[in-house]
């Protein structure tokens, strides 16, 4: 299953709220947002996934640099 990505590469950190917000506007989840090993970019992006009322993880145990969007909530399943 191939899902939408957005890379937010080259992204100036004050950038990333407005070009998450316009991709979670129109994108479909399960979504990918890849954010590098920037600290200060994964923390921007977590807020905005929370903000939408989604919920995000690492995409594996060894890429920390990409995080998969989901609808719920993971506490709900618990």
């Amino acid at each position: 299953m191939k899902i939408k990505t957005l890379d937010l590469h080259e992204t100036k950190h004050a950038d990333v709220e407005e070009t998450v917000a316009r991709f979670l506007n129109w994108v479909e989840v399960p979504c990918r947002i890849i954010t590098g090993n920037s600290g200060r970019m994964k923390n921007i992006v977590e807020k905005m996934v929370d903000k939408y009322g989604y919920s995000c993880y690492n995409e594996s145990a060894f890429n920390f640099g990409s995080f998969i969007i989901v609808d719920q909530k993971i506490n709900d399943f618990e």
